[in-house]
């Protein structure tokens, strides 16, 4: 085979994998229909059956029940009931100590019931002013940035603002 077919080769196989790379991009950027499952509990998260609730903190716990999702609950008094709200792994230490006893919140999310217990799952939370995005409109859980960190001769960085 001549130099010439050899680059003509080349360029078809370098063509033929861009081809295959950018399939599979707009294959993974393509919203699914798994995209609205919580993957920390493959429940799925309606966003137009949203509601939201004004209450008093009851109790924040980690504490996990069984049969109840992982992580932090928050049972809020409202109504005259009690209303267990999933708050999620990933809940900073920071906000975990805005959510003190008597306090008032504001919740978003859908109620559901697994195993026969209902829960709250919630999207966002609002206490003493603040606030905090626990899952994003298809319900994914939402990772918490840690503050920026600060040397002793510089100020921390400023991006976005705030909520």
């Amino acid at each position: 085979m001549s130099r010439r077919g050899n680059s003509k080769a080349a360029r078809i196989s370098v063509w033929l994998v861009a081809a295959i790379l950018l399939a599979l991009a707009a294959e993974a950027a393509t919203p699914s229909q798994s995209s609205s499952v919580d993957r920390a509990s493959g429940l799925a998260y309606d966003k137009t059956k949203e509601i939201t609730l004004v209450g008093t903190v009851e109790r924040f716990t980690a504490h996990q029940q069984s049969g109840s999702l992982a992580g932090l609950h928050l049972l809020i008094s409202t109504s005259g009931k009690t209303v267990d709200a999933h708050l999620g792994p990933f809940f900073s230490r920071q906000n975990q100590d805005a959510l003190e006893a008597g306090k008032s919140v504001q919740v978003v999310g859908i109620s559901t019931s697994i195993h026969g217990n209902d829960v709250l799952l919630v999207r966002q939370l609002i206490v003493a002013g603040r606030v905090v995005t626990v899952r994003n409109g298809r319900g994914a859980l939402v990772r918490e940035h840690p503050a920026p960190r600060t040397t002793r001769n510089s100020k921390p960085a400023v991006k976005g603002g705030a909520q």
